[in-house]
């Protein structure tokens, strides 16, 4: 937990939350610079590869600027994120354009600052970015972003890796993009990636996903193409009630056998894994009452500000700031005008 306690004091590293509170209107979020490169160093340690921070998972400015202190690249999902991350420095070479709906803009964008890769999701959007090749006289650095057809076991609508879910083009196509790739003179292959989803934990996935990703490059090969990077995507866990963590020692051994003497350099992208742990909201209690028997409290953060909870019913820890021995049960809710609009149900806190 991010928020600890000294003499009933709410601290997040050294600065006191209660000192915030007097100066900064609520809802506001504050982040741990210390959680965000712990969590960047542990994933370096354990897996020595390239990282490229999913920008989708946390765009603040002041953020992305540390990734790129780190060493960080970036993997974003718009043109409004790419100019973020050029915008805190990250160098172009570094930013890869992932996203299954790229509007011909986006892509120019990523096209003129002559970013590492766009990967491609589908035969249409490949068409598309070599007609754009051609149109602005340059060959254009892409990869293909494939659907390996493994269920992520984890909650459905954050599931990106399955045969019918939106993402990515499904091995039966492989055949037909890679012949289809040998005929366009306005793309340049860089590289294949996959992403199944977030929460992953259960290392048997993994093992699936990488092994459909070095068949994949087999089939590529066999169509004398090649490649210089493989992206294997994010989805780590994060312990928010009790899950499991994913265990990237034992993911850093996986990935020495699946890929051992592999001439291609490997990647990854977490998002949530480098920022879930490091945040909070600070919310105050606007009012209180009771309607049914349920005490409700009304605060100033509803769905508006954090919408996990009322579109996945996401479960996030609430932490009184100031503490005391009378425990109560309450539902914390919204101000906004949607029954949907609660952070949290029937949890026991202090009075």
């Amino acid at each position: 937990m991010t928020i600890f306690f000294k003499n009933e004091k709410p601290f997040i590293e050294g600065v006191c939350l209660n000192e915030l509170t007097s100066t900064i209107e609520t809802p506001f979020y504050i982040y741990s610079q210390k959680s965000i490169i712990d969590a960047y160093h542990k994933i370096k340690a354990s897996l020595s590869t390239e990282i490229f921070f999913s920008i989708k998972a946390n765009s603040n400015q002041a953020i992305l600027t540390l990734m790129k202190s780190l060493g960080a690249g970036a993997d974003v999902v718009s043109a409004g994120e790419l100019e973020r991350a050029l915008y805190a420095g990250i160098e172009p070479n570094k930013i890869i354009f992932e996203g299954v709906g790229k509007s011909k803009n986006d892509i120019e964008y990523a096209i003129k600052n002559k970013i590492r890769q766009i990967n491609i999701e589908s035969m249409e959007e490949l068409i598309l970015i070599e007609n754009l090749g051609k149109s602005l006289e340059c060959k254009v650095n892409v990869g293909l972003r494939l659907n390996p057809d493994v269920d992520g076991q984890t909650l459905d609508k954050i599931s990106t890796g399955r045969k019918t879910d939106k993402f990515g083009i499904i091995f039966d196509l492989l055949p037909d993009i890679f012949s289809q790739l040998k005929t366009l003179k306005h793309l340049n292959l860089k590289g294949i990636s996959c992403h199944i989803g977030s929460q992953i934990h259960n290392l048997d996935v993994f093992e699936k996903v990488f092994s459909k990703m070095k068949n994949a490059i087999k089939i590529l090969e066999d169509y004398d193409l090649k490649i210089d990077f493989l992206d294997l995507g994010g989805g780590f866990s994060v312990n928010y009630n009790n899950e499991k963590e994913t265990d990237l020692n034992k993911l850093s051994i996986l990935i020495k056998k699946i890929f051992n003497n592999t001439k291609y350099n490997i990647s990854f992208e977490p998002g949530r894994y480098l920022v879930a742990s490091a945040g909070i909201i600070v919310t105050k209690i606007l009012t209180s009452k009771t309607n049914g028997f349920v005490n409700y409290l009304i605060t100033d953060a509803g769905m508006q500000t954090l919408l996990r909870p009322a579109l996945y019913n996401a479960f996030h820890k609430i932490v009184p700031l100031q503490q005391s021995n009378n425990i109560k049960k309450y539902t914390i809710a919204g101000h906004i005008c949607e029954s949907s609009d609660i952070l949290a149900k029937n949890i026991e806190i202090s009075e």
